[in-house]
This record gives C-alpha cells, structure tokens and sequence, in this order.
C-alpha cells in the first residue's frame, strides 16, 4: 500500500493522499485518491506492478461531499501523512494494510487503517499530531 500511494502522490507533484482502499474484485488494485491546491485525483494503481492502470478521475473540491471536504481541508493542518500512518497501523498489527483515509470521529479527526493480519481484519486509528502553535514559557 505504502508503494501505491507514492506512486500517486508522484503522478501529480506535490499532491497528497487522502485515502486509498485495496480492491481484489478482479485484478488487485488500489484505488487512490490525492489532492492538490484546490483538484482531486482518484488513480487505480495496479497491486502487483505497481504502474497506474485506467482512466484518471479529476474533479474539483467544490464537487466533494461535506464530510470528504471537511476532512481534506483538516488534512493540510496535520504534520503526518496517511503513508505514515500505513507504516504505524501494519507494524502496530502486524499484517498488511487493505484501505486507509481520515475519519472524524466525536470532533476528533483520525487516520483509520484497515489492516489484514492473519485470518482477521484489524481496524487501527491514529490521531495525528496537529500543527499549531508551540506552547511558549512564561518569562
């Protein structure tokens, strides 16, 4: 998953992923989608090679639903990236990574990371850190 996203991330230069999901239905793909200024990109990245396979999807943000929205705008205010949170989620439950995104959850926004481990399905959610003003010391 970790490769597929940097593979959409570098199809459209200094882009970020918002959320990505493994489909197995048919030829194992990742389905990715990335944001730039103020376009989405959905790419279908194929699992075994890794090469971007299909036809583009570009839209705006205006044509997002509100949840989507809310969390893409929430996203350029973290300092990690869903790549980092795969990496945290698949060694946190040992296995493999099948879909992750933000979800917003009693006001707080987490990176949601669906991952295979053995016979199971584990669900790992990670808050990023905010960016934000450091605490400053009284002098």
């Amino acid at each position: 998953m970790s490769r597929a996203i940097a593979v959409a991330d570098h199809l459209h230069e200094g882009s970020k992923t918002t959320d990505i999901n493994f489909e197995s239905s048919g030829p194992p793909v990742y389905r990715v989608r990335t944001i730039r200024n103020a376009r989405v990109w959905e790419n279908v990245i194929d699992a075994n090679t890794g090469s971007p396979t299909g036809k583009e999807i570009e839209s705006s943000l205006k044509e997002l639903d509100r949840d989507d929205l809310a969390n893409i705008i929430a996203l350029r205010w973290i300092k990690q990236d869903l790549s980092d949170a795969v990496q945290v989620a698949e060694k946190a439950a040992e296995g493999s990574a099948l879909a992750g995104g933000l979800m917003r959850q009693d006001g707080r926004l987490s990176f949601v990371v669906l991952v295979a481990s053995g016979d199971h399905l584990k669900e790992v959610m990670l808050e990023p850190p905010k960016v934000g003003k450091q605490s400053s010391t009284r002098h």
